[in-house]
């Protein structure tokens, strides 16, 4: 009888968080051209243990709880709508001008009215795990954050965003590898475009995101440092782990994701 009261609340808190994943919308970065690559086909079209890539995120958001998903699709439309059988939502991104610009069109073809928590997710990352999805939707929601980002710490950081912080601590900004200075590109802490995001607070600062960089796009990176200068709460999540956040950029990264189980 004991264990009884013990077991009901269990289930009833494995609800409530179920029901809270419920009213999350992921949107997954689906739209590049996958120049590195060197292939027709979309990166995330590649088999990985047996379906593609961008199937194993799609899996990993079902699997968490999330029923609304968004995936932004460009010129492989077609193709990803095959591979994941149709079934989710789709926004479309043509032409492709940077992860800032995805999330503005998913922003203004499907999430004109939300109100809720937008998890941003990318599409090439086929590691991410639903616990690594619950956690950061939690810890967004607990926190009552404008932004939470995931981040990670490479000993020989790849290519990611860098994350500039204070001396207290607060983040500051992100850098992109291509922008970064060569003092920034030491900074062994990265972010990996996985973000939770309050849509009333960060939607609406979206337009404020420019292309003066060195790609000439609209990074969702930069939204981090319009939220620090209009006072919006950010926090981050760390992941011990780097491996659950890493993409698949190119046929040698895809190679050595296959050696990973």
């Amino acid at each position: 009888m004991r264990n009884n009261f013990i077991y009901y609340p269990v289930l009833f808190c494995i609800f409530i968080v179920m029901l809270n994943f419920n009213s999350v919308t992921v949107a997954i970065l689906s739209a590049g051209k996958s120049t590195r690559m060197q292939a027709k086909k979309s990166k995330l079209l590649f088999k990985l243990h047996g379906k593609p890539v961008v199937c194993h995120v799609t899996d990993a958001c079902r699997n968490a709880g999330i029923k609304d998903i968004i995936l932004i699709v460009g010129h492989n439309a077609d193709e990803i709508k095959r591979a994941t059988g149709n079934k989710f939502k789709y926004a479309l991104q043509d032409p492709p001008l940077g992860t800032g610009h995805a999330v503005m069109c998913a922003r203004d073809q499907l999430l004109k009215d939300y109100e809720g928590s937008v998890v941003i997710l990318t599409g090439d990352a086929p590691f991410i795990t639903p616990q690594v999805i619950q956690q950061l939707i939690q810890h967004h929601e607990e926190n009552k954050a404008a932004a939470t980002l995931l981040t990670t710490v490479f000993e020989n950081p790849p290519p990611y965003g860098r994350v500039i912080r204070n001396r207290q601590g607060k983040v500051l900004r992100i850098v992109e590898d291509k922008d970064a200075s060569e003092s920034e590109r030491a900074i062994k802490e990265v972010t990996t475009s996985h973000y939770c995001f309050d849509a009333r607070q960060v939607l609406p600062l979206l337009d404020k995101i420019s292309n003066h960089n060195a790609k000439q796009e609209y990074y969702l990176t930069d939204i981090v440092a319009i939220l620090a200068k209009h006072k919006k709460k950010i926090v981050t999540l760390p992941v011990e782990n780097p491996l659950l956040l890493v993409g698949i950029n190119t046929r040698t990264d895809l190679q050595e994701a296959k050696k990973i189980k």
